[in-house]
């Protein structure tokens, strides 16, 4: 795929077609983490605790009051 960088309000931007953002499971509003090695640019999704927690069962004051026990950073 070839696309074009494009001004994006006071940003740069480039669009990806549906296809391929699907084929990576990526939809809108997804987050994605970008960097860059050599003259690549490497797009991954990025997962949160969101993602990490998705197969349990929210508590009903949600997740927000769990504090860190060890030496995590959040």
């Amino acid at each position: 795929m070839v696309s074009q960088v494009a001004k994006w309000g006071n940003s740069q931007g480039i669009r990806m077609e549906k296809r391929l953002l699907q084929s990576l499971g990526l939809y809108i509003g997804d987050m994605v983490e970008i960097s860059k090695k050599g003259e690549e640019i490497i797009i991954k999704p990025a997962h949160g605790i969101d993602w990490f927690l998705q197969d349990y069962e929210r508590p009903d004051d949600g997740w927000e009051h769990i504090t860190p026990k060890g030496r995590e950073v959040w």
